[in-house]
């Protein structure tokens, strides 16, 4: 995918670590993280979301937590509910993934993202945002599986009972979207309190080097196509393309900014005339496309 990897680093510039903080000063404390998670009808980046969640917090400081249930528009398979414990009853009549996820883009703003296991909630949020037709933040994210592995503790798993057990962070039941997203915003800062020396660049590198972000692990291969070919062709000419889409009475007038593979769909993303500003669109739904 080739993507605008240059809105990371703007992104990066607003949290303030683009230069090493001044010797005395707690690592990372005035730069805001958000430690979310995910629950779903699955263990595949496919499956829907039930649950999301999220912790916003600057150093020790938790500035605020946020979550919702979400209806994923089909029943909950019994070896998800024995994983989370979330049923259909649960879910009945709680808004879609489509209306949760703007309050959730609101509310990870201008941060730096956390999960354990990122890469499976990010390619899960992903696929949700774009079926909504919405752009990718470009929020940086820090796994604290993958940086505990850097870390080479000394622990016989790396699963977030088992950190939490180490680092003696509190937590109950886990296998719930906040419960697990107050766990990874934990231990995120018992890394950078206990492991500093070690933690500390591990972390920098990790959200200043382009790592992990939602517009990077949306990276399948983009099948070759007609469509694809024009929207490429209209990204390099920086010009407007007009689309017919499935179920609309008019016709779109949208700049490409990004074409996108992921869940073995293929996505459009662009800078639209009228309101919302930034739109996705599936492929699938595009029947006719033209330059302007």
């Amino acid at each position: 995918m080739a993507g605008p990897r240059g809105s990371l680093h703007i992104v990066m510039a607003s949290l303030g670590i683009s230069q090493p903080q001044a010797p005395g000063l707690p690592v990372f404390a005035d730069v805001p993280f958000v430690a979310f998670d995910t629950e779903t009808t699955g263990l595949h980046t496919t499956d829907r979301l039930v649950e999301l969640a999220a912790v916003r917090f600057r150093g020790d400081v938790v500035e605020g937590e946020w979550s919702a249930l979400v209806d994923p528009g089909l029943a909950i398979p019994p070896a998800a509910t024995a994983v989370h414990g979330i049923r259909d009853a649960h879910v009945a009549g709680r808004p879609s993934a489509a209306d949760v996820l703007p309050a959730f883009l609101g509310f990870i703003e201008g941060a730096a993202l956390v999960a354990h296991h990122a890469p499976f909630d990010i390619r899960v949020l992903a696929l949700e945002l774009l079926r909504a037709g919405m752009p990718l933040p470009d929020n940086p994210v820090l796994d604290t599986c993958a940086l505990s592995r850097r870390l080479e503790l000394l622990v016989p798993d790396h699963r977030l009972d088992t950190l939490a057990r180490a680092f003696g962070v509190p937590h109950g039941r886990l296998h719930r979207a906040l419960a697990d997203a107050r766990v990874a915003g934990s231990l995120l800062r018992a890394y950078l309190r206990d492991q500093r020396g070690t933690a500390e660049p591990l972390v920098r590198r990790a959200l200043t080097c382009d790592l992990l972000s939602f517009r990077l692990h949306a990276d399948a291969p983009v099948p070759p196509s007609p469509l694809v070919s024009l929207i490429r062709r209209a990204r390099a000419e920086q010009r407007a393309m007009i689309l017919a889409l499935t179920g609309a009475a008019s016709t779109v007038r949208i700049v490409p900014r990004d074409v996108y593979g992921v869940g073995g769909s293929v996505y459009l993303e662009g800078d639209c005339h009228q309101p919302p500003w930034v739109r996705t669109f599936a492929a699938e739904r595009i029947v006719a496309a033209r330059l302007e």
